[in-house]
């Protein structure tokens, strides 16, 4: 299920490669009803968002080395319409994805069915860190979308 590095390494204020995971991912969750940013630090936030099912499809993410992050364009009335991440840079204590939501050409043909267009990846830990850096999801002409800090999941009591 994930394509791309094996180690992404992050330096200070560096652009990362990120990790896209499998494009169906969340496909039976209502979260993508809506324009969203969502960022996750642990398998168990992420079953709380979206579901046991979807937690189950994602396989063996290694939260300690990734956070997981989802961008939802929201219901689209027809195909054509997509989210495209386009950079991702790593600082201390921040993290900015550039992102551009998609729509169709007017003369474009397209499926005729209502879309749910989304984005699931993989962002690297910054290594060393204690602290759990802000995401901040900007539109390609540097408009802020969203700012989030991860989301972790309850801790079970001993």
């Amino acid at each position: 299920m994930l394509s791309g590095p094996k180690d992404a390494e992050t330096e200070k204020g560096g652009v990362v490669r990120f990790i896209p995971l499998n494009p169906g991912l969340g496909a039976w969750s209502d979260k993508t009803l809506e324009k969203g940013f969502f960022v996750f630090g642990d398998k168990e936030s992420f079953s709380q968002a979206y579901g046991t099912r979807e937690a189950s499809a994602l396989g063996e993410v290694d939260f300690n080395r990734y956070y997981l992050v989802s961008v939802h364009q929201g219901l689209c009335p027809t195909g054509g319409y997509r989210v495209n991440v386009k950079e991702v840079k790593v600082f201390p204590r921040r993290v900015e994805v550039i992102v551009e939501f998609k729509e169709p050409r007017p003369d474009q043909l397209v499926t005729m069915m209502m879309t749910t267009p989304s984005a699931f990846f993989l962002v690297p830990r910054e290594k060393g860190s204690k602290v759990s850096p802000v995401f901040y999801f900007y539109s390609t002409d540097r408009k802020l979308l969203a700012r989030r800090k991860p989301m972790f999941g309850k801790c079970p009591r001993g």
